[in-house]
């Protein structure tokens, strides 16, 4: 008896062992893998030379969940223009999409073996899947060669941006799009979009037709595509009009309703059609998520010298007769970014705000409106967490871009994480030292960021100056990535600074 109990347990062990070794009877090689951000959980065979044993495979493609088609597009459409391959559907496919409900939303799993199956329960998860096959896939004669590796990956940080200011130096449509394929390869879920500045107001309305700036502005058509193009791969447009600073157009073109001096005036008629600007832009960008507010460097002490804002204020509940002007006016501002705020919230959206007013008027604020921390000047991260705000980390140092100018080593945006912070005015508190704060579920996460403020006057050729700021752009990108994808550091600089490298070339973005 205890004969034939080992011969059946040494029987099934061989059959196990064969069916193992059997189980891919592809073709393979070994190829070097690079990757960024670095996956959460990565697991595969490599040889003495960091390469990582691989199988050919054929550029078919299935899915049963028709919510993934869109997905399987755009993937497809960047195998063909990146790698030269072409991905057909096909029942028999050697690419298999699963919808898995027992995954969280964001989740995905990549697992290579007879086949190289793709699982994720949401959209957002097959897109991260997809940009990371991208990365590790290499073209071959027939099909391509994938690593046999299992990976179960997700972002550990809710926001991972990236900013363009495109109303200081005219940005042609087609870097827009350039942008949305930089955030897909490399898992930047928002792309925010500086449309309006004092230089321009670039979006199309119906609401103000003259505030549109002739030759400097994007047609109606261009950001109907935009928006699709940009939700197909899973990145988040968040359009951006400043106020109530920033406002020379508003005040060139409708000085009747938004008056002069550096802020938009303070009065119904102004706020009403801000409103309407508001609900025009929640419906031009009828995927995003956030809509940004502005909120920052406006001459809010102006609305202490006008009557009518005055006038205004009274009407809402604001006491205008008290001696602290300065006071005054930062009530003014909360009553401005809340109302703002509040007809975002009315079209089911989330507003954003810079840092820009003082923590004497945070319990006029609402919480549910996001605050970018930028410089620690305003009012210091700490108060805004202290008041019960949610943060993004936009800190001028090291993430701010500002071409050909002030820009900082991608070493020390690599060395940068979301709890920290490197002022840069003067009368930062943390102007000597820095911030950096303990772990903090209210700060989701951070934001590179371009200004083109500098650009015109440095680039005869405008277009010299935005291809700069894009190359800029681009050496920076990879480590946003890897740090609000990754909280802690996973890897040295060298081994990160690598993989970026071969992937720009890979994805011809160097």
């Amino acid at each position: 008896m205890l004969r034939k109990m080992i011969f059946l347990v040494f029987s099934l062990l061989i059959f196990s062992t064969l069916v193992s070794c059997q189980s891919i009877t592809r073709e393979s090689k070994y190829i070097t893998v690079n990757m960024v951000p670095k996956p959460q959980e990565f697991d595969g065979k490599k040889n003495k030379n960091n390469e990582y044993k691989s199988y050919l495979y054929n550029t078919t493609v299935k899915t049963e969940n028709s919510d993934f088609n869109s997905a399987i597009s755009s993937f497809s459409d960047y195998a063909n223009r990146i790698i030269g391959v072409e991905f057909k559907t096909d029942d028999k496919a050697d690419f298999v999409v699963v919808l898995d409900n027992k995954l969280e939303k964001g989740v995905y799993k990549i697992n290579v073996g007879n086949t190289v199956k793709i699982s994720a329960s949401d959209e957002t998860g097959i897109n991260n899947a997809f940009a990371t096959i991208l990365q590790i896939m290499e073209k071959a004669e027939k099909g391509v060669y994938v690593p046999a590796v299992d990976i179960k990956d997700y972002a550990d940080s809710q926001y991972r941006g990236m900013m363009v200011d495109l109303a200081r130096s005219w940005h042609d449509y087609k870097y827009l799009l350039n942008y949305v394929d930089m955030c897909y390869f490399y898992k930047i879920n928002v792309l925010h979009l500086h449309f309006t500045d004092s230089e321009s107001y670039t979006l199309p309305s119906n609401v103000l037709p003259e505030l549109t700036t002739e030759n400097s502005s994007y047609t109606i058509e261009q950001i109907n595509e935009l928006v699709e193009y940009a939700n197909a791969r899973g990145v988040d447009i968040m359009p951006e009009i400043d106020v109530p600073g920033h406002c020379f157009q508003f005040q060139k073109k409708y000085p009747e309703i938004f008056g002069k001096g550096g802020v938009i005036h303070l009065h119904e008629e102004a706020m009403v059609k801000l409103e309407l600007l508001v609900d025009e832009l929640c419906v031009m960008f009828k995927y995003s998520t956030y809509i940004h507010i502005g909120g920052d460097e406006a001459a809010i002490s102006n609305w202490t010298q006008c009557d009518d804002c005055l006038d205004y204020a009274e009407t809402q509940g604001i006491v205008t007769q008290i001696t602290d002007k300065k006071l005054l006016s930062e009530q003014m501002l909360a009553h401005f970014v809340t109302r703002m705020a509040n007809r975002v919230f009315e079209n089911n959206k989330k507003p954003i705000v810079w840092e820009g007013f003082s923590k004497d008027v945070n319990d006029m604020v609402s919480k549910d409106i996001i605050v970018m921390s930028w410089e620690n000047y305003y009012q210091t991260t700490p108060d805004l967490l202290d008041a019960g705000f949610t943060v993004i980390n936009c800190s001028w140092n090291p993430m701010y871009v500002v071409t050909p100018g002030a820009r900082w080593p991608i070493e020390e945006v690599f060395d940068w994480t979301i709890y920290k912070w490197k002022p840069v005015h003067s009368s930062s508190p943390y102007i000597v030292g820095g911030l950096e704060i303990e772990p903090n579920d209210k700060v989701i996460g951070g934001q590179l960021l371009a200004w083109g403020d500098q650009i015109k006057s440095n680039y005869p050729n405008v277009e010299d100056g935005v291809k700069k700021e894009l190359s800029l752009l681009i050496e920076r990108i990879t480590a946003l990535s890897e740090n609000t994808w990754n909280i802690e550091k996973t890897r040295t600089f060298d081994e990160f600074n690598d993989a970026a490298s071969a992937l720009n070339v890979k994805f011809g973005l160097e």
